[in-house]
């Protein structure tokens, strides 16, 4: 027998489900079929989601008042979307929009995921030219990227030597040069300075 469900995902910030039941039940959704739960909007683990999309079978119904309440992003909720009308099989239809019914025919499911997918690349798209243009104008103001170069002390050499016979322990030439020790040992074993080429010597 073809079931009739509802689903509410409530943000934190909101105090009840008051206004989101009343429209569902309006919508004919028996309210022992209506799944809430209240989660943040970066949490993608969704228990009551889950228990729903378990108890669906072929050509029931699911109704939502809201797009957003299938996923905290476009991605999830495009995953959502198409597994309750795809690898289920069953009717989707969106309240607040009432576009997105895939009542509405045949092909409605494809062509709703393909406007998912192709919203998806264009927040892809913009994300990367965003990043690109804030990349070229760190460069034109000589923004560095990463850590900060931290410049060789001028009593290296010194301290090198004294670490390179022995005199002194590693740990004991990074507090002299207050610095990590770490930070000691990566100058050393580098070999990159002439300060340290002649300190072996």
């Amino acid at each position: 027998m073809k079931k009739v469900l509802g689903y509410i995902r409530l943000t934190i910030k909101e105090q009840n489900d008051n206004s989101y039941l009343a429209r569902l039940l309006e919508a004919g959704v028996p309210e022992n079929q209506i799944y809430t739960e209240k989660i943040t909007n970066t949490n993608s683990d969704c228990p009551s989601l889950r228990r729903m999309i378990k108890k669906i079978n072929a050509g029931d119904m699911v109704f939502v008042v809201k797009l957003d309440h299938l996923g905290k992003d476009c991605e999830e909720v495009r995953k959502h979307w198409e597994l309750i009308t795809k690898d289920c099989n069953c009717d989707l239809a969106v309240l607040d929009t009432p576009v997105l019914d895939t009542r509405l025919g045949e092909n409605i499911k494809d062509v709703i995921l393909q406007s998912f997918e192709a919203f998806s690349r264009i927040k892809r798209n913009y994300a990367h030219q965003r990043q690109a243009e804030g990349i070229a104008v760190a460069k034109v103001n000589d923004v560095m990227f990463g850590r900060r170069f931290m410049p060789i002390p001028e009593n290296y050499a010194a301290v090198a030597g004294m670490y390179s016979n022995n005199l002194i322990s590693a740990r004991e030439a990074a507090r002299r040069l207050n610095v990590a020790t770490n930070t000691f040992l990566k100058w050393y074993r580098s070999g990159n300075g002439p300060e340290q080429n002649a300190a072996r010597k």
